[in-house]
């Protein structure tokens, strides 16, 4: 069976070879389009402001940032004294393509699957879409251990999506698609109540929110 490492270092090779390719664009990062994945991205900051309420700055750790792709829609579509934002990737070409992008006070980028420190939402989109395995059973344990790991960091709520299927399956193209209700159960076990959102523009996504 692949260890953690052998998967994260071959997630690592297909997506250096790909962002070499097609540098940071959509097909960049495997990615359909650049408007599902904004469509995504606003689904996300909306979950933020609906459990902020009146809070005044959100702290927001990305985890697999890829070229810094949410960081710009957030700057775009909030004043930057709203946000800090901090994104992480397994992947130093993608940590050093945004470190010299994003000169902004208020967000940085570093290596790592998970964040170093706590923050009030830790997000992740797309990130886990991608397997390098056939193996259902190991990627979702891959799954699990990463979204454990996250949410020891969330000091308010965890929001991620994937891609989903009646029955757990690994495409042909490799993409990772969930039984939404295995999810459900397993963050509902380990976390807490999880909601789900679904949008009519997102065929076959679905956004997860757990709230502390």
């Amino acid at each position: 069976m692949k260890s953690r490492a052998i998967l994260e270092a071959e997630i690592n090779s297909r997506y250096s070879e790909r962002f070499e390719k097609f540098g940071p664009t959509a097909k960049g990062v495997f990615w359909a389009s650049n408007t599902r994945q904004e469509r995504r991205f606003s689904l996300i900051l909306k979950e933020i402001k609906k459990i902020s309420r009146n809070q005044s700055v959100f702290e927001i750790a990305d985890i697999g940032c890829g070229y810094g792709s949410f960081a710009d829609y957030l700057i775009r579509n909030l004043d930057r004294t709203e946000f800090n934002y901090e994104g992480f990737d397994i992947n130093s070409k993608f940590i050093e393509h945004c470190s010299r992008k994003f000169l902004e006070p208020n967000i940085r980028f570093n290596i790592g699957s998970r964040p170093l420190s706590e923050k009030t939402f830790v997000t992740m989109s797309g990130t886990y879409n991608l397997a390098t395995t056939k193996d259902v059973a190991l990627w979702e344990q891959y799954l699990f251990s990463c979204l454990s790991e996250c949410w020891a960091y969330a000091k308010t709520a965890m929001i991620f999506n994937l891609q989903s299927s009646k029955t757990s399956k690994i495409s042909s193209q490799n993409i990772y698609y969930a039984n939404t209700s295995v999810i459900i159960d397993f963050c509902v076990s380990k976390f807490g109540p999880t909601r789900i959102i679904k949008d009519d523009s997102l065929e076959n996504d679905v956004t997860f929110t757990i709230v502390r």
